[in-house]
């Protein structure tokens, strides 16, 4: 940063951002220039070289013996035959070569220019730090205005020359060079062709932005006349703070349209070019109607357009930044969140008197360790076998560490939980402002280890294992080949073939359920029945109803289980998987639950829940009604269910939905019980998010960025990382050689804490002795006009959603490491969960209030990951022998 300007016009790359580009262009330039160009001058000069020769032969006359001596060597020339002859006229005719020769020489002097450019690109974009010393790549602006447009059509001309020469003599000439001429001809030629055309795109793509002062222009015009009749009344009449609020809400609500157009054609783009797989017919139909389906785009666009506000150029507070800046931000946050809880871990246990170190693989162990200890010492641990770990997120200044660490190892895990939730909720009175975290840091915390001898925590463990599957049933055959890749087909296949010669009205005529279709939405080959059956180890017999439609936006298919084992019925809900729902994603504004709870008698007063997953719950409730398989099921006369209990489980989306349905159903069936795997962060207020936890159990995989996913982390982590990058005092390069060494796609290894703040330390200025620049200056008037958008967005940026109920956090705290999990690291740059150990720990609702920067944020969501993790937990737990217990407790 800042951004680099050429030809008058802004790019996407900043002045310390070409180092690699250059050195990989000038690596190809020197292969040519050292290699190939060599060779083919020294074939082509030797062949030259023959004309001479001949001559003398044809005239008769040697000078002396070394005339005969070449004379004769040339009879042994690769190069020298019959049809070569034939084709130079016993080699008088020499056009072709003396072309060639006039080519390759102006190449030689085109690639050695080149290779000085090169060099000084390189030299002045290493020079400076990303916000300071800007003044050092001044040069850099000349020096590629000059390679993109005389260097570059000097290249094409010798291109165009080089191809004209071959298409023209190549047919007579090929037999006079050898084949490995030829290679290294048409290599050099391709080599040269890849430079026009990157050359080409690059100065057509800058072209087309508008020129600096063209685009102020340009950017006022397009705006319409609207700001020009603005623009006359502050002259007519002066400014005032209403004239300058018009004018910012218009240029809001146009940057709302803006991002409104690219998602609206985003999906559009990816429904027709996957031919609807992950579904998108009914945004297609929507776009092309022009409804009110449009406004699906509101919330989303509305965030955005506050999030990214600044960032264009000609906004209200412009920050300059590119895009390889962020990318700095994130590697350099992701290095300093592991310093600030490995740093926060060691005042901790320095302030309790331990001087053990702590690893970083196993840090949560070693800490459960030293609770354990000091428990011990002090004869308060419990004797139900229960562990405590330290922990370490955003909290307020002035909090007393000591007393925290000593209160939290030394205070029942109940006492913990109901004061977490007491000051929690004595804060979140009404509907909480986001905190700003200008004066927030790490404190500690103390949650409770599951443990295998405690007989509660195996039968939660045991129950969020066993029905980890359910929640994969209704997940389609997409899953399950993702699942199995090479498998898959033939074992869906079959059991598709198998399923399809038994009787289809055998589960209805068991349950009772005569006169209903029990599969609705399924293909000809019923794969997805199939898939469900697979998924979860069921017979169709245990299938009472399973609906695959998902054509509107907030239809979302579902299925109801019968589980003889555990004696309940399962209400399955898929989570997010077709663009539609995709769209129900994000309608982030907050909806009222007073309504919702007067009418199912729960306590909705004042609380809010996600607006999307509300509308979902509302078109499942109204299926269920209209089918009534849950009443004939539980609360029918007839019914062989009468004694079962009833499970609502799902995934992302579908634990949310399930979460809200749950609160519309209990009254009618108390001993409902819900199960959410990987939540969503943002669904409901504090309160009722918290007093749902009796009968409300949530799983969490490690670093998955849904359940910590919300505006306010959002907007935390935007600002971590501009911050970050204003610190900054070495150049990006330095930083890509250092973590390029270390790994930055696998794991941080923090396990010496004083390299690891010696290294951030070498990166980065103290965060209160960051020099003054220009971005600093920038970055304070865009926090200023981030904050005013903020206040300005009034009840749906105050509302703060947590994620739901009783929540187990599987935390990773080992890693195996031999050959193969070290293989399959490397080749998903660490988004592998392979040999990872993870550990249950009871976690609060306000726990997940930081976005880790991890390679695994994504696919720690993945439903298959989660129930396979969960299932090896419950495999430590001693899950075959108790499972009878853990369905009868719970």
């Amino acid at each position: 940063m800042p951004a680099l300007y050429l030809f008058n016009r802004r790019t996407l790359l900043a002045g310390d951002d070409l180092q690699l580009p250059s050195l990989a262009w000038g690596s190809l330039c020197a292969i040519q220039v050292f290699v190939l160009l060599p060779v083919l001058l020294w074939s082509n000069v030797e062949l030259l070289l023959l004309r001479r020769v001949t001559d003398d032969e044809n005239d008769g006359t040697y000078q002396d013996d070394d005339d005969r001596f070449h004379s004769s060597s040339t009879d042994n020339l690769s190069m020298q035959s019959s049809a070569c002859s034939q084709a130079t006229s016993d080699y008088i005719d020499m056009r072709y070569p003396t072309l060639l020769t006039i080519y390759l020489v102006g190449m030689s002097a085109f690639c050695s220019v080149s290779l000085y450019y090169e060099q000084q690109i390189f030299h002045y974009s290493s020079l400076g730090t990303p916000t300071l010393h800007l003044s050092l790549r001044h040069s850099l602006q000349a020096l590629i205005q000059v390679k993109l447009s005389y260097l570059a059509g000097i290249n094409g001309s010798l291109l165009v020359y080089g191809v004209l020469c071959t298409v023209g003599y190549m047919g007579e000439y090929m037999y006079c060079y050898p084949v490995s001429w030829w290679i290294c001809w048409f290599t050099l030629l391709t080599s040269q062709c890849v430079q026009v055309i990157l050359g080409l795109m690059s100065l057509l793509s800058i072209l087309r932005v508008p020129p600096r002062q063209e685009g102020l222009s340009r950017h006022t015009t397009t705006r319409g006349e609207s700001e020009n009749l603005y623009q006359q009344h502050v002259d007519i009449h002066g400014s005032s703070n209403d004239n300058h609020n018009i004018h910012s809400r218009n240029n809001t609500e146009m940057a709302e349209e803006l991002w409104k157009t690219r998602f609206d054609t985003c999906c559009r783009v990816l429904a027709t070019s996957t031919c609807f797989l992950f579904g998108g017919q009914s945004i297609v139909s929507a776009s092309e109607s022009g409804g009110s389906d449009y406004n699906f785009y509101g919330d989303i666009s509305r965030a955005l357009a506050d999030y990214f506000a600044g960032f264009e150029e000609g906004e209200e507070g412009f920050l300059d930044v590119v895009p390889s800046d962020v990318v700095l931000g994130f590697v350099v946050l992701r290095h300093m969140q592991a310093q600030r809880k490995l740093a926060a871990k060691r005042e901790a246990l320095e302030q309790l008197g331990c001087s053990e170190r702590i690893g970083g693989s196993g840090s949560c162990a070693n800490l459960t360790e030293v609770n354990t200890k000091n428990n011990n010492d002090n004869n308060t641990r419990s004797t139900n076998g229960n562990r405590r770990a330290l922990f370490f997120r955003w909290g307020s200044h002035g909090s007393n560490l000591h007393n925290d660490v000593e209160r939290a190892l030394n205070t029942s895990s109940s006492q913990l939980r109901q004061e977490s939730s007491n000051d929690a909720i004595s804060h979140n009175q009404g509907h909480p402002i986001s905190p700003s975290r200008t004066n927030q840091e790490y404190k500690s915390f103390s949650r409770v280890v599951l443990s295998p001898s405690n007989s509660e925590d195996v039968c939660v463990i045991e129950e969020g294992a066993y029905f980890a599957r359910h929640q994969l049933a209704i997940y389609t055959w997409m899953l399950y080949f993702y699942c199995y890749p090479i498998t898959g087909s033939f074992r869906l296949i079959g059991r598709a073939l198998r399923n399809k010669t038994r009787c289809n009205n055998e589960a209805m005529i068991n349950h009772g359920l005569d006169g209903q279709q029990t599969i609705v939405g399924d293909n000809c080959l019923h794969i997805n029945e199939a898939t469900m059956l697979a998924h979860a180890g069921l017979e169709k017999t245990n299938i009472a109803y399973a609906s695959f439609d998902s054509g509107g936006f907030y239809e979302t298919p579902y299925c109801i289980i019968i589980d003889d084992t555990w004696k309940t019925i399962v209400l399955s809900i898929r989570g997010s998987l077709t663009l539609e729902d995709c769209v129900v994603d994000v309608l982030l504004d907050p909806s009222p639950l007073d309504g919702l709870g007067e009418q199912y008698e729960f306590d909705g007063g004042g609380q809010y829940c996600h607006g999307g997953v509300y509308q979902c719950t509302q078109w499942l409730f109204n299926d269920l009604t209209r089918h009534q398989i849950l009443d004939n099921l539980l609360l029918g006369e007839n019914s062989n269910y009468r004694d079962y209990t009833l499970r609502i489980v799902g995934h992302s989306l579908g634990a949310g939905i399930g979460v809200i349905l749950s609160l519309m159903l209990r009254n009618k069936f108390p001993d409902l019980r819900c199960l959410c795997y990987s939540p969503p962060g943002g669904l409901l207020t504090w309160e009722l998010a918290t007093s749902c936890s009796n009968f409300v159990n949530s799983f969490v995989l490690d670093s998955d960025i849904v359940p910590r996913l919300s505006l306010n982390n959002m907007e935390s982590l935007r600002d971590e990382v501009l911050n970050l990058i204003a610190r900054v005092k070495i150049s990006k390069y330095d930083i890509a050689k250092r973590f390029f060494w270390h790994g930055i796609c696998g794991e941080v290894q923090i396990g010496d804490l004083d390299f690891l703040i010696q290294q951030n330390d070498d990166l980065l200025y103290p965060s209160g002795d960051t020099p003054d620049s220009e971005f600093l200056q920038q970055l304070r008037r865009f926090e200023s006009m981030q904050q005013n958008r903020r206040s300005n967005r009034g009840l749906s940026r105050e509302v703060l959603l947590y994620p739901p109920g009783k929540i187990f956090h599987l935390v990773k705290t080992g890693q195996c490491h031999n050959c193969s999990h070290g293989i399959l690291n490397c080749i998903t740059c660490g988004a592998s969960n392979s040999g990872s150990e993870y550990t249950p720990i009871r976690k609060e609702n306000d726990d997940f209030n930081e976005i880790e920067i991890s390679p695994t944020l994504w696919t720690d969501h993945f439903p298959n990951r989660v129930c396979f993790e969960l299932e090896r937990v419950a495999a430590r737990f001693g899950r075959d022998e108790n499972i009878e217990t853990a369905a009868s407790i719970v």
